[in-house]
Order: structure tokens, then C-alpha cells, then sequence
């Protein structure tokens, strides 16, 4: 996990009959990635276009048909099925066997639908009567007799129906406007989505009667009519209980079908639920024809370039071989190692497990590590949850946090199922700062003797002695120090890794040009810093002889060298010193700037000599290693003019050293872009230096702040009953102190102390080594694709 599995190149050539079989065991092997020839093609203009649609439309229907079954509640016995038993089965189907699916699949998604369009109009009909049932029996009990008289010699008339709870209001407002207030509307709710209405007004003429009903109709979901007689209503509600029992009986007939649907695709097959099975297979071979659109088509043959890790290149070997033997009727797929192109870029990849993926997650959200260039995430795993600690250090806070994660790992909690490890880490180093600083939730523990009344010499055995606990100037003082001797020592682990780069690269130019003059800067100036900072926590000064380190620094570049005020140390050698490190520390910037100017002109006077050769001729990539029985041909043909940087070391890393910065359509820039470029770069690190420090601060704020915010809060709440005996006032206090603590020192403080540390590895840990633009190694695999596909599902 420092750095990438080295990969290698190969061209795959495939007849048509075997591409097939050799695709889909190369999705199940998942070990190599497939190179797309015309990534700027269209899916609709490529050979198995029709394919993909298929798979598509095919998993549609099951996803419809599963969603419609599960409002239905008919997957009472439904189990998904087991990932790691579908790809460990390998199954020999052939391609023709999608068709059969295909089939199976339509007939019964068919006959499913059907039922189901069915089993919706038995439902509306069966809620029509039932509701027509409701408005009859609620009409005789609010209008009583009245309703069953002849409306033409009564005075008034009546429209009932159905409508919705959210057009209550405007409904009463139309009705009352319309009759000029002369009705009652009557509501009654029914659920919560819909309540019935009568509406009782007296007799205003055929016009005003025609504008109710046509209010009525568009608002009443439903056509509803009221007998004119004892004898008529008798007949009607028992004709509607009649058909009601009918229709109940229809639909339990038509879920008992569906049921029976449902339950033919649960039938186990290789172990699996069918349905699930069928899911599966159609992820996987949407995914193999997805793959099969990006080989190139000659004749009778597919031309695929792929790359593959170099410790696995024996895996793919033994697949094709395997393939060979199986298939003697048909020639196998022939394998040969080429020279990747100079503008394809190898890929990134690490072998990543469940504790390492989170941090490695982190790394990537920032930009993906380039081709064996030294990975952050190895030592993000243990300076992330470090910093966080430093600044959220606080013993009950940390082990709550602590005991979170715990729970997390043990019971697998889906919520934050992925952060695990990483809220574990945290908790813990939240935890062990806690111990340093002495502090449990803004008090401070006595655990060993205090050393501050006593006699003899002695120091506190670890941590802060209890008795400097509550003093913020102490607290204040301690953590701003402590903030600048971390920062120091993370950025130089940055500088340092990117020294390790140019080692690896052998690239000595950068090693001579960058590295050294930024280390020297770095160690000459906030180095400096650091070691004034621990020289005076090791020695004792009387308070008024007490040496300022801010007045030191500032003094040493205003006096270029020399002190104004009291001194570390007896003598003049700290003059000398502070002079020889500001000589050193001005004398790299132009050495930092300068020299790699010069290399660059130098290297760019060599390439000029060449630039008539490289444009006269062409270089073709493409050849194959010949093999017997297979025609080789070459698959691409580039220029130079197409090349945009050179791999000059066997790993294939592009060489940093190059004159001008890389760029897509591989021109030269001219002296006055790398001229700008060298400014640009060697300002950001010499003022980066200082900002960056003093971004570090932010581990003393936060820690402060919390544990500030962690004593009002304590002191507000919890102190006036203690101190004063009151036990109904701490019962009171109590739960406001644990939710205000929880809400705003456990969640918002704890996401406050994780972005930033976030930040300071982005920033100002990254930028010193890392420059986060490879390329991620996309495997072939079958079993990726369709856990991405369910947890898509999930989401």
C-alpha cells in the first residue's frame, strides 16, 4: 500500500466464436482492466448496443415486478440472495443462454403485469363501492327522510361525493360563492387522504343547479347519486353489498395469482432465489457486453489492450490456458506484453481491505495517487485520527467516541458502517490526548501524586499535573507550542516523502533542485522555531530574564541575526548561528528557483537538436508478439506530435524532469511559462511554509475551545447544585448538561475537528509530496459491478 502495484501492459487478441467465453472469465477472474480503443464513441453506434439495451430493459422488469410484490407484501419469504455464492459458481452458460432468460423472464413479467392491471381495477372498483356504501349511510344519518324524498317537489337539493383532505378548504369557498351562502356543506373524513361531502341547497334553478353539479364532478373523485325511495335504497345498498363481497373474493383470488408468480421466481436455482439469480446474471452480462464494446473489431477477430498487475499476469495466463483446453474446437485467445503508448497513463492500484479502504477513501476524495508515487492513505491511517485527538483531547469525549466505534465494529451498524475503523481510531486518539492534557469532560484527574506542593524534585509521571489544569494561561501557552512542534514535524515527513519520490523516480535533478533547498528551508526557519521551544521548556528562566521566541524570530530577520533582548544561551554563538541559518535560508530560494531554470534549458537545448528527427518519422505502437496461428496486426499507429511526455524508468513512472509542464495537446511552452511556472512554485513553498504553520494553529483553537466550551457548560449547569447541595437542581441540570454536550461537543465539535483535520492533510501535509492526478485502476469484475449495483439499490 506505499505504493502501487506495478502494472503491465498487453495486447489480447480473440476470435469472435471464443470472445465470449474468454470476456466472461476474465469478469470473473478480476484481475485486469479492459482499455477502451474509442472512448469518444457513442454506446448507441457500438456492436453489442442491442445487447446492453436488453440487459437493461430486462432488469427493469424485475425491479418493477420485485417493487410491485413488495407493496402487495407477497415477499414475505423473500431472502436476497448470497454475492459471494453467485460469483464463486462460474457458470458455464454460453451466450445464448440471455435469450433463454430473456424468454422466461418476459413470459411470467407478462403474465405478472397482467394480473396486476387486473388486481388494480378489481381495487378501484371494489373502493368505488365501498365509498358509494359509506356516502349512502351517511346521507341517511345526516339528512335523515329528507333524502329519500322526490327532489323535484322538495325545496332543496342535495350532491354528495368524494374528495380530497387538502381540497376541504377551497371546495367550501367555491360552493359558498357560488350559492351566495345559501348551502350547508357537510364533511365528514373518511381517512387520511379523503373525506365525503354533502352539500345541501335550496332549489335556485336549472343554471345555479348545473354550476354545483359541474363543481361537484370536478372535484368528487367519483360519480355518486342518492336513491328517491325507502325501496330504491334498500335495493341499492344491497345490490352494493352484493357486488363489494364480489369483488373482495376477486381480488384474494388475483394475489393468490400473484403470489403464485412471485413464488415461481423464488424457486433456488445454484442455490439462489431465481429472481435473484436473473438479477444477477443480467448485471453480469450487461457488464461483459459493456466491456465487449470497447475491443476493436477486425475481421472475424476482437483487438483488446488491457492492463493487468504484474504479480497477476500468471492468473490471466492460466485463464486462457484453461479456456484453450476446454475449448478445442475453437483457437483461444492469444496474449502478448507490448510498450504501453507515451500518452496512456498506467493506472493506480492498491489491494485494499475493509480497516485500510476508509483512509484510502479519504486520499482519492482529494485526487488519486499517480502511478507508484508514494500513498498518503498508509500514513493518513495514523496522523488522521492523531490530529483529530489533538484537538477534540478530551478523556469522557474520546471514550464515548471510542465505545461508539467499538459498537460499530462488533454489530456491524449499517449507518456508519464504513467509518468504523476510522471512528475507532479517533475515539482512541481523542482518548490518549485526553490523558496528556488531563482533562475529563473540564475537570482534571488526580491520578498521581501532584508534584506542584511538593518538597523533593519531582515531575507528574504523564500528563499535565492537575493543579495547572484549570490555569488557561498554562493550557493556552502548552497547546499553541505543541501545535507549532507538530507542524514541523508533519510537514517535514512531507518534504521527506517527496525526497523518497525523486529517490524512486531517479529523478536527481528535483532531488538536487527542490528537495534539498526545501528542507533546508524548512528546518532553518520553523525547525528553528521548534528548537527554541523545547531549549526552553528544558531549562529554567527567572520570568524577568524569560527570552520571548516570537521577539528571537522576528529579531533574526530584522537584525540578520542578531538578538535584541535576552538570550537562549550564554555567549555570541546564538548570533552566529541565527546568522548562518538566515544565510542559509535566503540562500535557498534562488537555488530552488535558479537551478531548475537552468537544468530545464538545458535539457530543453538537447530536445530542440531532436525535434526535426521526432517530426520526420513515426513511431508505431501497436506490434504484437507473433504467435502461431493468429494473425498480427498492429491496432494503433501514433505520432510524436501526439506525445505528450516520455517513461524513462522500467516502472513506466513519467519522468517529472521534463522541461515544460505536461499538457494534452503536447506543445512546447515557452521559456517565459517555465520562468513563471519555477516563480510561482518556489513562492507557494516559501510563503506556503509560514501559512501552512500557522494553519496548524488550528489544533491549539479547537482544542482550546473545547475544552472551554466543555467547562461553561459544566460550570452553567452542574456546579450550583453540587456545590450547594441541591439533588433536584442536578436531577434537573443533569439531562440539559448531557444533551447540550451531546449535541454540540459529541456531534457538531467532533464533525468541526474532522474537517479540519481533513483540511491539514489535504493542505498542508499533501501538498508537499503529493500530486493526486493517476489515473484509478477500473477492474473488470463482475462481483464489483453488481455490489455497486445493489448497494445503488440500498441507497
Amino acid at each position: 500500500m506505499f505504493r502501487s502495484q506495478e502494472m503491465s501492459y498487453f495486447q489480447l487478441v480473440m476470435p469472435q466464436d471464443s470472445a465470449w467465453t474468454i470476456m466472461d472469465q476474465l469478469g470473473y477472474l478480476s484481475k485486469v482492466e479492459i482499455i477502451d480503443h474509442n472512448p469518444n464513441e457513442a454506446l448507441i453506434n457500438r456492436p453489442f448496443a442491442n445487447y446492453v439495451k436488453r440487459c437493461d430493459d430486462l432488469i427493469v422488469k424485475i425491479e418493477n415486478m420485485l417493487q410491485v410484490a413488495k407493496s402487495l407484501n407477497l415477499l414475505s419469504n423473500y431472502k436476497k440472495g448470497n454475492l459471494k455464492q453467485f460469483t464463486n459458481q462460474q457458470n458455464s452458460h454460453s451466450h445464448t443462454y440471455l435469450d433463454k432468460i430473456e424468454e422466461d423472464i418476459n413470459k411470467k413479467t407478462s403474465s405478472f403485469q397482467e394480473q396486476n392491471k387486473h388486481l388494480e381495477q378489481l381495487i378501484d372498483q371494489s373502493e368505488y363501492i365501498q365509498n358509494y356504501i359509506e356516502i349512502l349511510i351517511e346521507s341517511r344519518k345526516y339528512l335523515g327522510e329528507q333524502v329519500f324524498q322526490n327532489q323535484q317537489i322538495s325545496k332543496f337539493e342535495c350532491q354528495v361525493g368524494i374528495l380530497k383532505n387538502l381540497e376541504q378548504l377551497q371546495f367550501h369557498r367555491v360552493i359558498f360563492r357560488v350559492t351566495k351562502g345559501n348551502s350547508m356543506v357537510y364533511l365528514k373524513r373518511m381517512n387520511e387522504k379523503q373525506s365525503i361531502f354533502i352539500v345541501l341547497f335550496p332549489n335556485i334553478g336549472n343554471y345555479g343547479k348545473q354550476k354545483i353539479q359541474k363543481i361537484v364532478e370536478q372535484v368528487s373523485q367519483g360519480r355518486f347519486t342518492l336513491p328517491q325511495s325507502h325501496q330504491e335504497f334498500e335495493k341499492k345498498l344491497n345490490e352494493l353489498q352484493t357486488k363489494q363481497a364480489e369483488y373482495i373474493n376477486l381480488i384474494q383470488m388475483t394475489q393468490n395469482q400473484l403470489c403464485q408468480c412471485i413464488s415461481n421466481m423464488l424457486v433456488l436455482r445454484n442455490g439462489l432465489p431465481l429472481i435473484e439469480f436473473y438479477k444477477f446474471y443480467l448485471i453480469k452480462e450487461k457488464d461483459l457486453y459493456k466491456e465487449l464494446n470497447k475491443l476493436k473489431m477486425q475481421g472475424r477477430l476482437f483487438l483488446g489492450e488491457l492492463w493487468v498487475p504484474t504479480k497477476d499476469i500468471y492468473y490471466l495466463e492460466q485463464t486462457l490456458q484453461m479456456i484453450k483446453e476446454q475449448q478445442t474446437n475453437n483457437p483461444g485467445g492469444q496474449l502478448g506484453q507490448k510498450n504501453p503508448p507515451d500518452f496512456l497513463q498506467k493506472p493506480t492500484y492498491f489491494k485494499l481491505n475493509e480497516f485500510t479502504q476508509i483512509f484510502q477513501e479519504i486520499v482519492n476524495t482529494y485526487g488519486i495517487p499517480r502511478y507508484q508515487e508514494i500513498n498518503p492513505a498508509i500514513i493518513t491511517i495514523i496522523t488522521f485520527p492523531f490530529l483529530f485527538g489533538v484537538m477534540f483531547g478530551d478523556i469522557g469525549h474520546g471514550f464515548i467516541l471510542f465505545m461508539f466505534g467499538s459498537y460499530l465494529c462488533l454489530f456491524k451498524d449499517k449507518s456508519f458502517y464504513n467509518l468504523r475503523y476510522l471512528i475507532l481510531l479517533m475515539g482512541l486518539f481523542s482518548f490518549y490526548s485526553g490523558l496528556i492534557y488531563n482533562d475529563y469532560l473540564s475537570l482534571s484527574l488526580n491520578l498521581f501524586q501532584t508534584c506542584l506542593k511538593s518538597e523533593e524534585k519531582c515531575v507528574y509521571p504523564f500528563g499535565i499535573d492537575p493543579m495547572w489544569g484549570g490555569h488557561l494561561e498554562f493550557n493556552d501557552s502548552f497547546k499553541m507550542k505543541l501545535s507549532i512542534i507538530i507542524a514541523f514535524c508533519h510537514m517535514l515527513l512531507g518534504v521527506t516523502l517527496s525526497g523518497l519520490n525523486y529517490l524512486f523516480l531517479g529523478d536527481w535533478l528535483r532531488l538536487s533542485c527542490k528537495f534539498i533547498p526545501q528542507l533546508l528551508f524548512l528546518i532553518c526557519t520553523i525547525g528553528y522555531m521548534v528548537f527554541l521551544i523545547i531549549y526552553k521548556w528544558l531549562n529554567h528562566f527567572e520570568p524577568q530574564n524569560a527570552p520571548s521566541i516570537i521577539t528571537t524570530m522576528i529579531s533574526m530577520i530584522l537584525n540578520l541575526g542578531r538578538i535584541s533582548g535576552p538570550q537562549m544561551w550564554e555567549g555570541d554563538s546564538q548570533d552566529y548561528v541565527q546568522y548562518c541559518l538566515l544565510l542559509i535560508t535566503i540562500m535557498t530560494i534562488p537555488w530552488m528557483w535558479f537551478s531548475s531554470i537552468i537544468s530545464h534549458l538545458l535539457q530543453y537545448g538537447n530536445n530542440q537538436q531532436n525535434e526535426g528527427k521526432r517530426k520526420t518519422h513515426r513511431i508505431d505502437y501497436g506490434q504484437l508478439i507473433e504467435e502461431p496461428g493468429i494473425e498480427m496486426t498492429q491496432t494503433h499507429s501514433y505520432s510524436h506530435e501526439q506525445l505528450d511526455s516520455k517513461y524513462n524508468q522500467p516502472n513506466g513512472e513519467t519522468q517529472e524532469s521534463t522541461i515544460f509542464i505536461k499538457s494534452k495537446d503536447s506543445s512546447h511552452q515557452g521559456i517565459q511559462d517555465l520562468i513563471v511556472h519555477e516563480t510561482i512554485e518556489t513562492l507557494e513553498y516559501v510563503l506556503g511554509v509560514i501559512s501552512n504553520t500557522a494553519s496548524y494553529l488550528r489544533l491549539w483553537a479547537l482544542s482550546l475551545a473545547h475544552s472551554q466550551l466543555s467547562e461553561v457548560f459544566f460550570e452553567l449547569l452542574l456546579v450550583q447544585p453540587i456545590n450547594h447541595g441541591q439533588p433536584i437542581s442536578l436531577m434537573i441540570g443533569f439531562p440539559f448538561w448531557a444533551l447540550i454536550t451531546f449535541g454540540v461537543l459529541m456531534c457538531m465539535d467532533s464533525m468541526e475537528c474532522f474537517l479540519h483535520s481533513l483540511r491539514l492533510h489535504w493542505v498542508e501535509f499533501q501538498n508537499k509530496f503529493y500530486k493526486g492526478d493517476g489515473v484509478q485502476f477500473k477492474v473488470f469484475s463482475f462481483r464489483d459491478r453488481i455490489k455497486e449495483s445493489i448497494n445503488l439499490e440500498s441507497q
